[in-house]
Order: structure tokens, then sequence, then C-alpha cells
């Protein structure tokens, strides 16, 4: 597989084109933040979600689907019994029913909130039992081409994990 022209770069991350009309290559500046990045998408997959990501191609370099992103984030914050959900789009924070609006469809709004509190509790459960009772997620979304709402890979310099430190999250993690 081959990697193309750089489509977008910004928090830590580039991605590329690849030579294959339905993947892209995603890249990270950080060998700490990738490594703590797969850990993120190896314990969600064990928690049955899925993501864009596909697989870690070496080094730094994920393999993921492409995907559209949708202009609307979730934000989950997760503490002992509760999960605490919040959307957030260009503008700032939005009501459910404007993140509604922007994307048009109850079902794509629904499908987000489930993956977002199923992530929050998974990874929070994960890292509770190393301490860390307390974490807010940044999560994105992006269609596929045949219309697959899709977790985007989660970036850890978006979320507070309980730690800044990529190479303590990623121990925290696991293996």
């Amino acid at each position: 597989m081959k990697r193309g022209n750089r489509l977008w770069s910004g928090e830590g991350i580039a991605l590329y084109e690849t030579d294959l009309a339905d993947r892209l290559m995603l890249e990270f500046e950080d060998e700490a933040v990738c490594e703590a990045a797969y850990r993120i998408q190896t314990l969600l997959r064990r928690h049955v979600l899925n993501s864009s990501f596909e697989e870690r191609l070496g080094g730094r370099t994920f393999l993921i689907r492409r995907v559209e992103p949708l202009d609307v984030e979730v934000v989950a914050e997760a503490e002992p019994g509760e999960v605490r959900l919040a959307f957030a789009g260009a503008g700032g924070t939005l009501t459910r029913e404007q993140a509604l609006a922007a994307l048009g469809r109850q079902s794509r709004l629904e499908k987000m909130e489930d993956v977002g509190a199923h992530a929050a509790r998974s990874l929070r459960a994960h890292l509770s039992l190393r301490g860390i009772d307390r974490l807010r997620l940044r999560l994105r979304f992006g269609i596929t081409a045949d219309g697959t709402c899709l977790l985007q890979v989660v970036n850890p310099l978006g979320c507070d994990l309980g730690t800044n430190d990529m190479r303590k999250l990623t121990a925290l993690l696991g293996g």
C-alpha cells in the first residue's frame, strides 16, 4: 500500500490518501500518542465498538476507513455510576436539538449517543481498575461511502484520561 497526498494535519496527526479508495493512513507525530491511541482502539474493539480503525501499519501509522467527518462531536464525561453526554460543533457547545438539526437524522444522533456512552463506560471501567475514576472524551464520527456512521479513531490528545503523560496513559491502558 502506498501513501499518497496529505489531506489534513493538525492536533498531532496527519491524514494521507492511499492507493485504496476507501482507506486512508493516519500518522501520529509522536510515538507515545500513537501507542496510547492504539491501546484505546484495541480496548474499544474488545468492547464491540467499531470505529474507522482497521490496523496499525507499524511505527506511528494506522490504516483507517475513509469517512466523511460529521460536524457534530460527542463529549462524554464518565465518573463512578454516571456518564454525561454533550454535543459540540464548530461554534462551540450544541444542545441536543441543535445537534439533531445539524445531523438531520434521529437514528444517527442516537447511534452517536449510544457509542459515546458505551466508549466512556468501557474506558472508565478499565482505567478505574488503575485508579482513574473520571475521564472526558471528545469523540468524532464520520460516515462511510455506504452510509455507516462510525466512531473515528480516538485521539488521546483531545481527551482527559487521567494524565497528560502519554507514556503513563499507555501503561494505564495496558497491553
